[in-house]
């Protein structure tokens, strides 16, 4: 198979090489099998001219615009200009200024259409944040009412041209500094909105914007510093006359809760330790919340105390520790693993059946947590570093993985475990809702289902690759990884007809997983050429 003189778009776009096929005159060996339309990509110069005449156009459409505005308009609405609504003004100015830059991008019918929006989706799969009646939003804060306007939705969902979607993510990341660091506001609202920018995180096609894990950070030092992270949590000298009279309230615990969601998903998906450890002020929000809260807060517990469980699996395997290595061919190391998988299944067993229409969802939780509990029987000293994001072809350990002369019956079970489960996460995952799985947190779900297909083909390689002793446990065939990309090739289309400016990072996740795909194609066929080999000597 040799390769084009030029690459094609595909190619190019995810910095792979680019080979010719003999089953077609136009196209190149991937968007051939894929089905993708094969574009040989511009010469780099010409690329450079035409990013230089896009960024043109745009200016000129700027100027275009503004100009057309007219005198009236200009005298209400702000500018274009990104950042434009910093500077020097009273709440009530900032606030009307906020509203007058959102009317003009989303009318006031539509903005209360993609509330009614939120609360069926987003709000009931993720209801880390409780949102008032419209008005009563943009009287007491126009600035989470934009956050969830902008980061919750597609932008085909939103009903904006790419220019204003783009424009508004931008404008509400600068609000996010001005008041938070310029400013140095502190609020419940402000709270909620930095961890609704967190969970359903965007960033423009203008350029990068801080990151999820940056708008964590300052939402949970905020909590605390209001008050609301209990009485172990001090907030720092400067806030300590800011925090809020009833730290308690329903409103408090529920977003605290949601903080402590934040943290742990940063902290298992980076593999470091949680800098807020599950405590008793968390477990009695927690109680509280269940007890005082709707059907939306019941959903929030479930989702809280299987992210606890996680936190539970994470502290006692080690997960985040780079320094500690449990040998999973040590009985006492299966000992631990099995008093997990019980708090899992008590979990699952009590999941209240008014639940039952979000079972589905739920279920996905419970199979990542089991999928984090069986990670172990992968690990050696050295390569648990490759079990942190990103989870990318790159990091696949090809010669650091577990070689046990003489497998113990246990760890045999949990490397079959692990593979079943792998495959409960995709398989649950291709039967949802494309638009159940758009509404879904980003940060929180999309990368632990690439999570699972990592480690599914992480397993692959450590059973099949020379010298290897897991190969005596499972066969290549039951791994099933093909079954599982085509699976995800699936739910990529049907996530792209939804959002097919992939606005949405989890459509850019789940798009990603074809990088997998390829690898995964590329690997079998060096392993095939090895195994030739080998027969042959």
């Amino acid at each position: 198979m040799s390769r084009r003189p030029r690459a094609c778009e595909e190619c190019q776009r995810l910095k792979i090489k680019c080979d010719v096929t003999s089953l077609s005159a136009s196209a190149c060996e991937r968007c051939y099998r894929y089905s993708l339309h094969c574009v040989p990509a511009a010469p780099r110069l010409q690329r450079d001219r035409i990013a230089a005449l896009e960024a043109e156009v745009r200016e000129l459409r700027e100027q275009l615009r503004q100009s057309s505005s007219g005198a009236s308009t200009a005298a209400t609405t702000p500018e274009r200009t990104p950042g434009s609504l910093s500077g020097p003004r009273s709440p009530e100015d900032y606030s009307q200024a906020v509203l007058s830059f959102l009317d003009v991008r989303i009318p006031l019918r539509r903005q209360q259409e993609l509330l009614v929006f939120y609360a069926q989706h987003a709000g009931t799969v993720w209801p880390v944040v409780r949102l008032p009646a419209l008005d009563q939003l943009r009287a007491t804060s126009p600035v989470l009412l934009l956050s969830v306007l902008v980061y919750t939705v597609t932008q085909q969902t939103q009903g904006t041209d790419v220019d204003t979607y783009h424009e508004l993510l931008q404008e509400t990341m600068y609000i996010f500094g001005d008041r938070v660091l310029g400013k140095g506001e502190i609020s419940i609202p402000l709270v909620q909105t930095l961890l609704v920018a967190s969970f359903w995180f965007k960033t423009t096609g203008w350029g990068e914007q801080g990151s999820c894990y940056q708008l964590i950070q300052l939402a949970s030092d905020m909590a605390i510093d209001l008050g609301i992270g209990g009485p172990s949590l001090m907030p720092s000298p400067i806030a300590y006359m800011a925090r809020l009279d009833d730290v308690t309230s329903l409103e408090a615990r529920r977003t605290w809760l949601a903080c402590f969601l934040a943290l742990a998903k940063s902290s298992i998906s980076t593999r470091r330790p949680n800098p807020v450890p599950w405590d008793g002020y968390l477990e009695e929000s927690l109680v509280y919340l269940g007890s005082h809260g709707d059907q939306s807060d019941l959903m929030l517990c479930q989702i809280v105390r299987i992210t606890q469980i996680i936190q539970d699996v994470s502290n006692e395997l080690y997960l985040c520790q780079m320094n500690k290595f449990m040998d999973s061919n040590e009985y006492t190391t299966h000992r631990a693993m099995k008093m997990l998988e019980s708090k899992v299944e008590a979990w699952a067993a009590q999941i209240p059946p008014e639940l039952a229409p979000l079972r589905q969802s739920l279920e996905v939780w419970g199979h990542f947590a089991l999928v984090y509990i069986h990670e172990i029987v992968l690990h050696t000293g050295t390569n648990k570093t490759c079990f942190a994001a990103p989870f990318i072809p790159g990091r696949i350990p090809t010669k650091d993985f577990p070689t046990p002369i003489n497998p113990i019956p246990p760890l045999r079970s949990a490397l079959k475990s692990l593979v079943q489960h792998c495959h409960a996460v995709v398989d649950t995952v291709a039967q949802m809702e494309p638009t159940m799985i758009l509404s879904f947190s980003f940060f929180s779900f999309a990368p632990t289902v690439i999570y699972s297909l990592y480690v599914l083909v992480t397993a692959l390689v450590a059973a099949t690759a020379p010298e290897n002793t897991y190969g005596q446990l499972l066969t290549r065939e039951e791994f099933g990884v093909e079954r599982c990309n085509c699976q995800l090739r699936e739910v990529r289309t049907k996530l792209k007809i939804l959002d097919p400016t992939l606005s949405c990072f989890t459509t850019r996740l789940f798009d990603a997983t074809g990088w997998l795909e390829t690898w995964y194609d590329d690997y079998v066929a060096i392993l095939r050429q090895y195994e030739m080999k080998t027969d042959e000597n």
